[in-house]
């Protein structure tokens, strides 16, 4: 037999050949293993499950974003609903749920919980300290009016000037605070980081 090889007989003598029209080993063209659709995916392959695309930070599973949610929730219910049904006393206990929240043995090592957690223990904490600090802005005006005004003025409406005054600048205060607390609610249950501006919630504790 001829050591002429004729082509598609069988490989020759030296060893495999390449099949007609493949590119060779490393040219241009050839799957690279974990390239796109080929082989094992790498990390940070475009398309890839869990893997974030620019722009967008890693999501915490469902698991981290209730709790996370629940913590500014429950600061904004018991502020708002506990203020309406108890006085004015859920202003002074905005901070409680999401601290026992964040101490929960479930919570307490997961960083995403921990920090939604912390900004909404921030939240109550800054709107209590306001809230003590109207009350008695509120009752210091009262008192000094009435020991320096005349009778005349008692009997008028001077003594709603300054009430009313302080009453609406914590009013909107509040609201603020109240907005700020509804957009760290939806935030948390996207899975993105929220932080409040430090106005309404003063970085007192550190998560």
């Amino acid at each position: 037999m001829s050591d002429y090889h004729q082509p598609g007989y069988g490989p020759p003598a030296g060893g495999p050949q390449q099949p007609y029209g493949a590119p060779p080993q490393g040219g241009p063209g050839a799957p690279q293993s974990g390239g796109y659709g080929h082989g094992t995916p790498q990390p940070g392959g475009y398309g890839y499950p869990g893997t974030p695309q620019p722009g967008y930070g890693p999501r915490p599973p469902a698991s981290s974003s209730g709790p996370a949610m629940w913590s500014h929730l429950g600061a904004l219910l018991t502020i708002t609903a506990g203020t309406l049904m108890c006085c004015g006393l859920g202003a002074f206990l905005g901070w409680v749920f999401p601290l026992s929240l964040r101490g929960n043995d479930r919570n307490q090592h997961d960083p995403y919980i921990r920090h939604h957690a912390t900004q909404a223990v921030n939240y109550g904490f800054t709107q209590a300290i306001m809230a003590a600090f109207g009350l008695v802005l509120y009752v210091a005006s009262a008192l000094t009016f009435a020991a320096v005004a005349t009778e005349e003025q008692r009997n008028s409406s001077g003594l709603a000037v300054p009430l009313i005054t302080v009453i609406a600048i914590f009013a909107a205060y509040a609201l603020s605070g109240v907005i700020c607390a509804v957009i760290a609610t939806v935030k948390a249950t996207r899975g993105e980081l929220w932080t409040y501006p430090r106005l309404i919630a003063w970085p007192l504790s550190k998560g």
